[in-house]
């Protein structure tokens, strides 16, 4: 494919592929918003110019959709929002509208919690909006796009972009299918010790509190390889990670970010006062580093970190994996 643009570093499109591109035929393209209150709920709007509810968004002029869509919301509503993730492609084919539409949709995200009372409707163009809920959006919007927000609300819980023809999806290969498949976030912590029996807790400079070793889980990752990734990035640790300590589940509605979370502890051999005078903070994540003993640490941690650090002292001294969800724990398994 020819990049037919000019960044500072390169080279003058050739006029003959540009005469040539701009005569080209292509589909028409809108880009619509999935955008949400603070209560979660819907924003649908009533246009003037055609019967019913829709999504806001509109109608790509020669600009990127991101773009076109923050126009949009600007002119129509009065909105100002941040484009997030893409979360539908829709082909249309002609046989439809005479002409062959790409209909995107994205999530938007306004910079403060917003009502209707908020919104400065352009009267030519909007005529009503409303927040409603998820399901009352299905039920009020016209069937093509009802089905391009159900598969958006699928594709939000879920960590893909779903690819439909026509409001329908798009079949795909096995393998493409289970790497398309919902699943929680991962994370993996290690609970590191010292050889006098503290722990490690970090002062991270991303967030308000403090932390325990460790983040999220990347897609070629086992959690275990992700846990060693985030020592050596994090504190220049190169160490074996240990077994398995603790294994916390918590659904969507009780995660931060709206996304089911499951996070394995792992243990590792407690350092020796060399290594832990060794430790760096190479990639700036990590303001400082805490030596702290059990119970000091659970006191200035945040509860949820508190009860895993609790949790995987308790598999330590009874040589078990204990299964644990957000404020309540299962109690010691042999396994997992």
């Amino acid at each position: 494919m020819t990049d037919t643009n000019t960044d500072p570093g390169g080279i003058e499109p050739d006029p003959d592929l540009v005469h040539h591109l701009a005569a080209h035929t292509a589909p028409a393209a809108c880009a619509d918003a999935l955008i949400r209150d603070a209560q979660g709920q819907v924003l649908i709007v009533d246009p003037v110019y055609k019967p019913g509810w829709d999504l806001p968004g509109g109608m790509l002029g020669d600009e990127e959709p991101a773009e076109a869509l923050v126009r949009e919301l600007r002119e129509e509503l009065g909105l100002p929002a941040e484009v997030g993730r893409l979360l539908v492609v829709d082909t249309v084919p002609a046989r439809r509208w005479g002409r062959t539409i790409l209909a995107l949709i994205y999530a938007a995200h306004p910079g403060n919690a917003i009502e209707v009372a908020d919104l400065v409707l352009q009267s030519s163009e909007i005529r009503e909006a409303r927040f409603v809920s998820d399901q009352e959006a299905l039920a009020l919007l016209a069937e093509p796009v009802a089905a391009r927000l159900a598969a958006a609300l699928a594709a939000e819980r879920g960590s893909h972009t779903a690819v439909l023809r026509d409001g329908r999806p798009v079949p795909v290969a096995r393998r493409d299918h289970y790497r398309l498949l919902p699943a929680p976030m991962m994370a993996a912590t290690v609970l590191v010790r010292d050889t006098a029996g503290r722990v490690l807790v970090l002062d991270p400079s991303y967030k308000a509190h403090l932390e325990l070793p460790g983040g999220m889980v990347e897609a070629h990752e086992t959690p275990a390889q992700a846990a060693g990734r985030e020592l050596a990035e994090e504190l220049a640790l190169t160490v074996q990670v240990g077994r398995l300590l603790v294994v916390d589940s918590n659904p969507a509605d009780r995660s931060r970010h709206g996304r089911a979370l499951t996070c394995h502890v792992y243990d590792t051999e407690p350092l020796t006062p060399a290594q832990a005078q060794a430790l760096r903070f190479t990639d700036g994540e990590i303001l400082a580093a805490r030596w702290l003993e059990p119970k000091e640490a659970q006191e200035q941690l945040p509860a949820v970190l508190a009860q895993r650090v609790e949790a995987a002292l308790r598999a330590l001294r009874g040589g078990t994996v204990v299964e644990i969800s957000r404020g309540v724990g299962h109690g010691p398994s042999g396994g997992v």
